[in-house]
């Protein structure tokens, strides 16, 4: 694999230093960096087996393995990578008599939601008064993750970032330690628990942490801004072992603060680590130069330093990128979809072409243009596949047979079948005192039928476990019917439940199939990425990391979105909207077009104009750095009968 000599120098070093930080910009080459230096410990003689490579989803795991397969062959496959997450549960699994596990199921965020709903109404009617001041169970959960995820004691955390009345904040407190033992009860862990379980043994055991940390020589991390806390935590018991750490991060791209990412671990890497040096990457393979001027001066603008100063290996093209401005965001989205079929007119490919939006939401104009023209588009950070209800019901079923403790399984698999309610369900679970399959078998053959259908499909499971494609292809041929009759659209439904069977394929263990699908669901849009289909991509910015296209329009870059409204007033919230809106401007390769309209649905929190705005992050560009066309709206004079259609 061809380097040049910035990545070299990471690649290959061989320093005093022990640890190892690369900050790579935008288009640097991150993934070649540390799938070649994987290949050069390799070649200088490390067992691959102890390599371990940290990534943020399972996706780029399996994609890093697959390049390095490529570059030292079959020796590849022994490599462990993944998530912070899936590695957690895969050593617990492997040992889980010292992390005090004796079974365990994941849940995901909606079985969390269910459970939460169940503890909060029992507490507000055990205290027989109104609770107007308690957080709904969505709002609770999101605080105790993000406590634990910022490794701080939830108490203090809400004494210092809600406003909550003392007896209210009381029953959170009380709420979350009724949640961590009805899961402990069950049987069941939730994300954040297999990373807080997982590193507090390790620090309540030195002995199991130099057993564990010690089977490897160098953890290769990816996307080091993103770490939170508690991930961190993680990497620093590593360190401890005297375990080398190769960490690769964009400080630029940190853009998940809401989920507890810090990203300024990246500037105290050697004050936490020590023994460490940083190698930079600078050399941008993704865009034209005129590109990252642009992108350059916006980071520019920022009271960081963000070190980054990105030149194109391309060179330039010779043009511009352009900032189109209308009266409304409906003339916005009908103005891109005349560009989008003027390019395929021209014999451009559709996939060549990305929308990137801040929200879903202000995707909508564009999507309806869309569809009223009939072209082919495909939508990302849309609907999670695992979050449908049909899949939910499959995972249900598989669930149970994996863990016959798992009462929210329980209650939804139930409840699938004609005549079986709510209460008629909790009456059935109690019934079951079984602790096996076939026991369980017994149970429900009394409380039910001999022969009733619910009955042949958890027989069916329990053959079928042990192989993952044939166990889940049993599940759906026994509860097609019922789902068949329960939800519309079953065509495409029934080609989600295709999916299911051929991720399947990819297991040798329907626990880990469980598992991998519980952690990391699969987004619907998955099923058109890996298609021949040609369609126009519309994206999240959030979803948009890693991506990048030939032509790239950055809609709605209204200033109400870049900062987004609610950052207002918030000097670390704003910063983070700077580097979302530097993450959307760097996916371009050849052609950026950034679109706004003076008008917007949050109109009523920000002067309407784009070109005014002490916060607006567009305000200022330089004459020299784009190409700039008015559309119907004068910015000097910006109001106008025209635009009340997107207030109205």
């Amino acid at each position: 694999m061809e380097l040049n000599e910035q990545q070299k120098q990471a690649v290959n070093y061989q320093g005093e230093a022990l640890n190892i930080l690369v900050t790579a910009g935008a288009g640097c080459g991150k993934t070649r960096t540390i799938i070649s230096r994987a290949a050069q410990l390799c070649s200088s003689g490390t067992d691959v087996s102890r390599i371990l490579i940290m990534t943020f989803t399972n996706r780029a795991a399996r994609e890093l393995k697959l390049r390095l397969k490529a570059e030292i062959g079959m020796g590849a496959s022994q490599l462990q990578a993944g998530t912070f997450h899936a590695f957690c549960l895969k050593v617990m699994t492997q040992l889980p008599k010292s992390f005090g596990l004796t079974g365990l199921s994941i849940i995901d965020a909606d079985d969390q939601n269910s459970l939460m709903v169940m503890l909060r109404k029992q507490l507000v009617k055990t205290e027989r008064r109104a609770r107007r001041g308690l957080p709904k169970s969505k709002q609770l959960l999101s605080y105790y993750s993000y406590s634990r995820n910022t490794c701080r004691q939830p108490r203090e955390y809400l004494m210092h970032t809600t406003d909550l009345e003392p007896e209210d904040l009381e029953s959170c407190c009380t709420l979350f330690d009724q949640y961590q033992a009805a899961k402990q009860e069950r049987g069941y862990l939730d994300y954040d628990d297999l990373l807080q379980l997982f590193s507090d043994t390790l620090e309540q055991k030195p002995p199991l942490r130099r057993a564990v940390c010690t089977l490897f020589d160098e953890v290769l991390v990816d996307e080091m801004q993103d770490t939170n806390p508690i991930q961190f935590s993680i990497l620093r018991h590593f360190a401890a072992e005297r375990v080398r750490l190769f960490c690769v991060g964009d400080p630029a791209q940190s853009i998940y603060r809401f989920r507890g990412a810090e990203f300024q671990h990246i500037y105290q890497f050697e004050q936490l680590f020590g023994s460490s040096t940083t190698i930079t990457l600078s050399l941008n393979y993704r865009s034209y130069q005129e590109i990252l001027d642009l992108s350059n001066w916006l980071l520019s603008g920022s009271s960081y330093d963000y070190d980054k100063e990105l030149t194109a290996v391309r060179g330039t093209c010779g043009y511009l990128p352009r900032v189109e401005d209308f009266e409304s965001a409906g003339e916005e989205a009908s103005w891109i979809a005349d560009e989008i079929q003027q390019r395929d007119e021209q014999g451009m490919a559709l996939k060549d072409m990305m929308i990137l939006y801040r929200t879903g939401y202000d995707a909508k104009h564009l999507e309806a243009e869309l569809i009223r023209r009939a072209i082919p588009y495909r939508f990302i950070g849309g609907t999670v596949l695992t979050r449908s209800s049909h899949v939910r019901d499959v995972m249900a079923l598989l669930r149970i047979v994996r863990n016959e403790r798992d009462d929210l399984a329980w209650m939804r698999y139930l409840q699938l079948w004609p005549r079986i309610g709510e209460k008629t369900a909790q009456k059935i679970l109690q019934g079951l005192t079984g602790d096996t399959g076939q026991q369980l078998l017994g149970d429900l053959t009394k409380l039910l039928a001999e022969h009733h259908k619910a009955i042949d499909a958890y027989q069916a499971t329990i053959d079928q476990f042990p192989v993952p494609k044939k166990c889940v292809t049993a599940v759906i041929r026994h509860l097609a019917p019922v789902l068949k009759e329960r939800y519309d659209n079953w065509q495409q439904r029934s080609k989600d439940l295709e999916l299911l069977i051929r991720v399947a394929e990819n297991y040798t263990s329907t626990e880990e199939f469980i598992d991998d699908f519980t952690l990391e669901p699969l987004n619907d849009t998955e099923i058109l990425k890996n298609s021949t289909d040609d369609a126009v991509t519309l994206i999240t910015v959030h979803s948009a990391k890693g991506t990048e296209a030939p032509v790239c329009f950055v809609a709605g870059a209204n200033q109400a979105n870049y900062p987004h409204h609610r950052s207002l007033g918030d000097l670390e919230a704003e910063e983070e909207e700077r580097r979302v809106l530097y993450v959307a401007l760097t996916r371009a390769q050849n052609e950026l077009i950034i679109t706004r309209s003076s008008f917007h649905r949050n109109a009523f929190w920000v002067s309407s104009s784009p070109a005014k705005g002490e916060h607006y992050f567009l305000s200022d560009i330089p004459e020299q750095l784009v190409r700039r066309e008015l559309h119907g709206w004068n910015p000097e004079n910006p109001g106008g009968l025209g635009a009340l259609e997107d207030i109205f």
